[in-house]
């Protein structure tokens, strides 16, 4: 077993770490309704590979603006392919594969476990323990979750292949936290954390080239507003904005807060289709938003020392 890692920098939680999960949340949320300009118009696989290619090199620039070195050594790169195949390659492609299976809403349930995953992954892997409040917290926002989609999983017809869909997301939490566990290695080596990401997800852009190739996916973009206006929104602000404060935040607090933010995103990703798109929220709903601010407050208490 490798020696304990710290989790997070210790200290009470700052107005930067509660302005990183609403961030997060709020962005992540958005690109729910944003990704249906996306669908339809090339593979879900050549689509995320053109998204983190142009991530990857914007972010640079800001890595050279915050005074980070542009480069890595070779241990550096490793955990970096590593993170960036789990988590920008094959996660992603797991989460939009289980969609063709399995109800979104169902889906969200499952990816919410991330922050359960992540805590007991690297208690087990790199001996890191967590406070009591952590592991309660971060339940109690996979049972908000699944209390918010409830009504969605039950009016939802029932699918050939559901469990098809349940198994993906599965594989898809597996891989986001194997590809966290890689990330916290490498912060704590010294890696900058905005370069760090900028290679993550050109590694990641890679290997979806190969799977683009290997199922024969067509590469030529549309020329539509809808199509480039959600991909510039999804680059920016979903994919550059979203995981530098994210990774920034999992280097200050760890993890299992930062990860929550799988939990935090359903409830926006609702607010947000009530607005739009005229969704009801009945007491089931509520109660899986109480339940979620709840684990919220459990783990941001848990990160004080």
């Amino acid at each position: 077993m490798a020696a304990a890692i710290p989790q997070h920098a210790g200290g009470r939680p700052d107005r930067w770490d509660y302005l990183s999960l609403a961030a997060c949340g709020l962005i992540w949320g958005t690109t729910w309704l944003v990704l249906k300009f996306q669908l339809g118009a090339l593979s879900p696989v050549v689509s995320i590979m053109y998204r983190f290619i142009a991530s990857g090199l914007l972010i640079f620039p800001v890595s050279r603006l915050q005074g980070q070195r542009l480069t890595l050594t070779r241990k550096e790169h490793g955990l970096a392919a590593a993170q960036g195949v789990l988590v920008f390659g094959f996660g992603y492609v797991l989460v939009y594969s289980a969609e063709e299976y399995a109800p979104s809403a169902l889906v969200a349930v499952v990816f919410a476990t991330l922050s359960l995953v992540n805590t007991g992954l690297f208690r087990l892997v790199l001996g890191q323990k967590a406070a009591r409040g952590a592991w309660i917290g971060a339940g109690l926002g996979a049972v908000g979750v699944a209390c918010l989609s409830a009504g969605q999983i039950l009016a939802s017809p029932v699918r050939n292949g559901l469990l098809i869909g349940v198994g993906l997301t599965l594989g898809s939490v597996l891989f986001n936290a194997l590809g966290n566990l890689a990330t916290r290695v490498n912060q704590s080596g010294g890696a900058p954390v905005s370069t760090l990401t900028g290679w993550a997800m050109l590694y990641g852009a890679a290997a979806l080239f190969v799977v683009a190739l290997a199922t024969g996916a067509r590469f030529a973009p549309p020329m539509t507003f809808g199509f480039w206006a959600s991909f510039g929104y999804l680059t920016v602000f979903g994919s550059v904005v979203g995981f530098l404060v994210y990774y920034a935040l999992a280097h200050r607090r760890g993890f299992t807060l930062a990860s929550y933010t799988g939990v935090l995103t359903p409830p926006v990703a609702m607010l947000v289709s009530s607005l739009f798109e005229k969704v009801r929220w009945d007491l089931s709903a509520l109660a899986g938003l109480l339940l979620i601010i709840g684990g919220q407050v459990m783990i941001v208490r848990s990160t004080r020392r």
